[in-house]
């Protein structure tokens, strides 16, 4: 028997330390990066990367969930939707069909939606770097140009917050490089982490991002060397006029 474990990501981030909204359902587990809610057969996992994991759960309650979280977060106006068949076997494994389990337990169906969490909490991230990066290979080629920062000051400082913020995000919310807590409790679990975090290509893609956010960086740092330049430049033709202009007042005063 084959089941579907849903993701989906319909806001940026969800602040589980603050919101204690359980949905009327029982609440299995609760973590400042998680919430694990059960009614049933049905599971609902909330990650504070803003991704929600469903197993069991029918439409209704999938509806219920996510307008609830919409109109608490700030949502994204097109939510990323990914799935992962989920079989039952008598060893923990990944294959083509999907991933197989020895039980549906609590541990093995937090771990799977821990990992299928990331890859999709990954997309977004992956798509706001490639434009993050987009805009510094602009700017640096208007500085090759013009040896100026194009722009008004406000908007450069905005624009390395964004940097700063997405890297610290990503470094914070989705630690794709620790085996989480689960792994560690739960003997025989590390095995399966590892195939998922493989089979999704979590390192791989964390490390091409950040990669990107160290390129980021470097211009930054070329544009920031550009910006105070071109303001040394303008402070010095202020003081050359002051001083002409003081010596031009001098000259007529004879």
């Amino acid at each position: 028997m084959t089941s579907i474990l849903h993701a989906i990501q319909p806001v940026r981030h969800i602040s589980l330390k603050s919101w204690r909204e359980d949905f009327g359902i029982e609440i299995a587990e609760d973590t400042p990066a998680h919430r694990l809610l059960r009614d049933g057969d049905a599971w609902v996992v909330l990650f504070r990367s803003g991704v929600i994991c469903f197993f069991g759960a029918g439409p209704a309650l999938q509806a219920r969930v996510i307008a609830t979280v919409q109109a608490q977060f700030t949502p994204i106006a097109s939510p990323r939707v990914e799935e992962l068949a989920i079989l039952v076997g008598e060893r923990d494994g990944v294959g083509r069909d999907g991933v197989t389990l020895k039980n549906l337990d609590e541990e093995r169906i937090l771990l799977v939606a821990l990992r299928l969490a990331q890859s999709l909490a990954l997309e977004l991230h992956e798509e706001a770097v490639e434009n993050l990066l987009e805009t510094t290979l602009n700017l640096l080629s208007e500085v090759a140009r013009t040896g100026r920062l194009p722009g008004w000051r406000g908007g450069h400082l905005r624009f390395l917050a964004s940097t700063s913020a997405t890297r610290t995000e990503i470094l914070s919310r989705l630690a794709v490089l620790d085996n989480p807590d689960i792994v560690w409790e739960t003997p025989g679990l590390e095995l399966l982490s590892r195939e998922l975090s493989a089979d999704l290509e979590l390192t791989s893609r964390f490390r091409a991002l950040d990669e990107k956010l160290d390129a980021i960086h470097e211009g930054l740092e070329v544009m920031i060397v550009a910006s105070r330049h071109h303001r040394e430049t303008i402070l010095e033709w202020i003081i050359i006029i002051l001083i002409s202009v003081e010596a031009l007042i001098m000259l007529m005063g004879k």
